[in-house]
């Protein structure tokens, strides 16, 4: 129970007793629900894009290595031990674990398997050896997803590890290592700069391990050239909107379409 005032927030757990927690400093920019120049969310955050993934990128990499050592001294330990990934999420973070499943497999070499948290609660599984939870989740309260992770615990997977936008929600707190997508705030309910930076995130990660397994270093170094040339290249997407406003145009008064793809181009 929290009580808040002009000048106060005082809080008391179940008992009624005070208790003290740690401050936690928003980055929240006071514009951030401001669509400025934009008809509407989707659109201000679809050109957002570029500088969420320069934030997601930022800090993350050093002399052509990806640095995610933010995950702490033990996280190299843990990594490196891995022999299988399982990944939870719901709604477009399970498309986006769906997309990282062959990047895993390709350039990591290890297995990967992918669930729609929903389904993976209220199955019984069986742990693959060493397997590590990775759990994605935009707001970090998605209650199948962290109910998946509470249960993975139980199952006696190797570690825990989340990717998500908010610092401080329930999935960051619950998992043993959390890497931040820093997207900033995703208004919209088409889910946009989330679900590229998602992706960017679990693209780093992708590169870390493949290092930690020893494989060629030119995987690591094709996957930081490439992020490092992603912002620009989406601007340069962003760039023909005309253009591809017409095309919208075009197709707005069909009733059906069909999306071919392969690979990682598939989900």
């Amino acid at each position: 129970i929290a009580e808040i005032t002009r000048r106060s927030v005082n809080i008391f757990d179940k008992t009624g007793a005070e208790v003290k927690r740690q401050d936690i400093e928003s980055n929240l920019q006071y514009d951030a629900g401001d669509k400025g120049i934009y008809r509407h969310y989707m659109q201000k955050e679809i050109y957002e894009q570029p500088n969420a993934i320069k934030n997601t990128l930022t800090g993350r990499i050093s002399h052509g290595q990806v640095d995610l050592s933010e995950l702490g001294p033990n996280a190299d330990e843990l990594l490196s031990k891995v022999e299988h990934i399982q990944i939870l999420a719901c709604g477009t973070s399970y498309n986006s674990g769906m997309v990282s499943r062959y990047w895993f497999e390709s350039l990591a070499g290890i297995p990967c398997d992918v669930e729609i948290a929903s389904e993976f609660r209220y199955r019984k599984s069986a742990v693959r050896r060493n397997s590590l939870m990775i759990t994605l989740s935009q707001s970090g309260e998605t209650a199948d997803t962290l109910a998946g992770l509470r249960l993975s615990k139980e199952l006696g997977y190797l570690g825990s590890l989340a990717i998500c936008n908010v610092p401080g929600s329930s999935l960051v707190r619950e998992s043993d290592l959390a890497l931040m997508t820093n997207a900033g705030t995703e208004i919209g309910v088409a889910s946009t700069k989330a679900f590229t930076t998602q992706l960017t995130v679990l693209l780093m990660l992708v590169a870390k391990l493949s290092r930690l397994k020893g494989l060629d270093a030119s995987i690591e170094h094709d996957i930081v050239h490439g992020l490092q040339a992603l912002p620009s290249r989406i601007e340069q997407m962003l760039s023909q909107d005309k253009r591809i406003e017409a095309l919208a145009e075009d197709f707005s008064d069909k009733h059906h379409a069909l999306f071919l793809g392969r690979g990682d181009q598939y989900p």
